[in-house]
């Protein structure tokens, strides 16, 4: 699963970039200012995991809190006070500096990312849903021109109900009509007659093309696809694949 790093996600959620690892750390021996950034970005990055760690075990303090003040109000109708006013300090002094670390990561990122610039390669990572690495992420893999294969993380089967974590679950094409996906669990299905293979409606774009494939396969393994193919699917259903 892509985005287990909290710096990575937050960058993701910012910027869409979505990075298998922390890859400026490859210049931090650069004697170049592109070396002091991404020295920077490596020490905030390593400072924002830290803080993300303390603002969760700062809220699940306040959590607990609440929990047994409610249960005392339920039992008792009253509020117990003791220790409230440390723990909610300590929880918003965590949050004010979550929130100066985060800032800062993005600032820093984006300014060693002007330095190296993400390069198209025949592999590619992106955010099913722009700015929401809580639906997850797809990989493209490039087969032939201007065809990928898509693979969904286990984030992404999660997010759509699909039982293909980290497995091809179709192709998408480049076209003159926009992006096409076609719908398979095996690359080789793409060009096997109905059955094994769905072409989908064409899509504006390339994540509301993966998100068609993987709404298909939400569909297939539900109740309501009664054995039926694209062609088949009632105009509502048809429009909400890409979405």
């Amino acid at each position: 699963m892509f985005l287990t790093d909290p710096a990575l996600r937050r960058i993701a959620a910012d910027t869409n970039d979505v990075l298998p690892e922390h890859v400026w750390r490859h210049d931090t021996a650069t004697p170049h200012p592109v070396g002091d950034l991404a020295r920077i970005l490596h020490t905030t990055a390593r400072d924002f995991t830290a803080s993300t760690a303390t603002l969760d075990q700062a809220l699940t303090r306040v959590g607990a809190l609440a929990h047994h003040a409610r249960r005392g109000l339920a039992t008792h109708g009253d509020l117990p006070v003791a220790g409230y006013h440390h723990t909610f300090t300590d929880a918003l002094t965590a949050r004010d500096r979550h929130v100066v670390l985060g800032a800062l990561l993005v600032a820093t990122y984006r300014a060693w990312r002007h330095h190296r610039p993400v390069r198209t390669t025949d592999e590619q990572h992106l955010l099913l849903y722009p700015g929401d690495p809580a639906r997850g992420v797809a990989t493209l893999r490039l087969t032939a021109e201007r065809t990928w294969l898509v693979l969904p993380d286990a984030e992404a089967a999660n997010a759509f109900a699909i039982p293909y974590p980290d497995r091809v679950v179709g192709q998408i094409t480049e076209t003159d009509h926009g992006w096409v996906p076609t719908a398979s669990t095996a690359p080789r299905h793409a060009q096997t007659p109905p059955g094994r293979a769905f072409p989908l409606p064409a899509c504006d774009d390339i994540p509301s093309a993966c998100r068609s494939l993987l709404r298909w396969w939400h569909l297939r393994h539900s109740d309501a696809w009664r054995n039926r193919t694209p062609d088949q699917l009632t105009p509502a259903e048809l429009a909400h694949l890409p979405t």
